[in-house]
């Protein structure tokens, strides 16, 4: 639908703002299971509650405004929210995962400033002072819960974020290191192995040159050659007598 007036683009950003809001705080509900430090838990708790109040004066002054029900999709804000989803699944550590939902929540906070702002600037304008003081009362809650998440991330929840990972490079270098060494050990074990099946036996090559050597046996060859040698004089007499 072409927006035409400045009331249209008013309506076009309450209804995003809506969308924002709901949507944010169902994935803050979904995100709460992954949080283990109190201070966090509260902070997120704090930003759910501010986000259904800021709800439903949104849809107080869409109503007041004539606004149609069912807006738009926002986006933007839906865009940054599935993002922070996404590698909130990717990572492991609990500690990682708080770190991770902290800048998530403060990419979103940031959008929602920006939005806010424009929106008390364009209800000022337009003499809404209603939708302007709902619009700095945001702005005041999400400058201070940015403020509140930063310093959380900056004293415990980053630090430990990173102890956690360096644990876990540890880890995995010593796991490397011992399916190093385990393989190490197994190539050596073959290489031995197939040495040892390259070497011939010491008692078969001994067995070999007794049972089928080319030298004939003492006694095998004496015995023959004098058995030939005494028939050899043995007819020769006979045939000298003959003659005779």
């Amino acid at each position: 639908m072409p927006i035409q007036s400045p009331q249209e683009l008013l309506l076009h950003e309450l209804h995003g703002i809506e969308d924002a809001e709901s949507e944010a705080s169902r994935a803050l509900e979904s995100q709460m299971d992954e949080v283990e430090n109190s201070q966090l838990q509260k902070l997120l708790q704090r930003r759910l509650q501010q986000g259904e109040r800021l709800l439903k004066e949104v849809q107080k002054n869409l109503e007041k405004l004539n606004g149609e029900g069912g807006g738009r999709e926002n986006e933007a804000a839906r865009g940054l929210i599935r993002d922070a989803q996404t590698l909130l699944q990717e990572v492991q550590s609990p500690e990682m995962k708080e770190a991770v939902l902290i800048a998530g929540v403060q990419k979103l906070e940031h959008y929602c400033i920006a939005v806010w702002g424009t929106v008390k600037a364009m209800a000022q304008e337009m003499g809404e002072q209603d939708l302007a003081r709902t619009m700095q009362r945001a702005l005041e809650e999400g400058y201070k819960l940015d403020e509140e998440l930063t310093q959380l991330a900056e004293s415990r929840i980053n630090p430990a974020a990173l102890e956690a990972g360096e644990e876990d490079e540890e880890e995995e270098d010593e796991d490397e290191d011992e399916k190093e060494e385990e393989e190490e050990e197994e190539g050596e074990e073959e290489a031995q192995q197939a040495s040892q099946s390259r070497q011939p036996s010491k008692s078969s090559g001994s067995q070999a040159l007794k049972s089928g050597g080319s030298q004939p046996s003492k006694s095998g060859g004496s015995k023959k050659k004098g058995a030939g040698g005494k028939d050899a004089k043995d007819g020769g007499s006979s045939d000298l007598k003959s003659r005779e």
